[in-house]
């Protein structure tokens, strides 16, 4: 369910979803309704389950919104390896609840170093578009990364972060040496879907929000190959591991589709 790599080799690390029950409690920051949700709708004690769109509500803590904006919920059951899509150019924005994570849209800046994983690399990473990914869910089309612990808010096995769904604007500059890009200054925005731990990634080890990795970077993103990320955002630069700016966008600068 999350991204792994060690420092420099990309590596990827899939954990297979256990099936989830309609009757079962959801856990804090899981889905718990939407069009065509069909799992759990009944959050643990202390959460409530929240509307973020018609595609997609979330446990939370704090007052529930009122009923008239909950979306509704399926009630015919459907098979799990047939999700269905939201209709094209609907966005899913998780909004995050601690204060180890940024707030939806907040326009916060950070160093990032920038890396990249997917199905084709050199160890294999098939949950970077699929919905095995930490978040519960990958986008078709759209870009999406892997961001490191810091910024996710969970560790591995905990599910869903604060982070999950927020959206980031991505600008390369140099090269792990230092050298300016070919390419710098390109940008692109991705929505965070899965985790890179902090457990044998030095890369996506730094100690809070202001502490660094061997890059100075206060956080990482592992941009998912498969979702044309990668691609966009390295282009001709000819390097697989840059360093640059993230800054905190509302998600309506993303262009994609959520699938659960």
């Amino acid at each position: 369910m999350y991204r792994s790599f060690a420092a420099c080799v990309l590596a990827g690390a899939a954990l297979v979803c256990p099936a989830v029950s309609a009757t079962a409690t959801v856990q804090p920051w899981g889905q718990c309704g939407g069009i065509n949700w069909t799992g759990g709708t009944t959050c643990t004690s202390g959460w409530t389950c929240q509307a973020q769109n018609p595609y997609y509500s979330q446990c939370l803590q704090g007052p529930q919104q009122p009923a008239t904006s909950a979306p509704p919920v399926a009630t015919a059951s459907k098979p799990a390896s047939s999700p269905a899509a939201p209709p094209a150019n609907t966005v899913t924005s998780a909004k995050p609840s601690q204060p180890t994570s940024p707030s939806s849209g907040g326009g916060l800046t950070y160093k990032a170093s920038f890396t990249h994983y997917g199905a084709g690399d050199t160890f294999g990473s098939p949950n970077c578009n699929t919905n095995t990914a930490a978040c519960s869910f990958y986008t078709k089309p759209g870009f999406s990364a892997a961001v490191s612990q810091n910024l996710y808010g969970a560790g591995p096995g905990q599910g869903q972060g604060p982070a999950c769904g927020t959206c980031w604007k991505l600008v390369g500059q140099t090269d792990s040496s230092g050298n300016k890009l070919s390419n710098a200054g390109t940008s692109v925005v991705v929505m965070i879907n899965n985790l890179c731990p902090a457990n044998g990634n030095p890369l996506c080890s730094q100690n809070g929000l202001s502490g660094t990795n061997q890059y100075g970077a206060n956080i990482n993103f592992d941009l998912c190959s498969d979702s044309g990320a990668s691609a966009a955002f390295f282009g001709n630069s000819g390097v697989g591991l840059a360093v640059g700016t993230a800054t905190q966008v509302d998600c309506s600068q993303w262009n994609g589709v959520v699938v659960h």
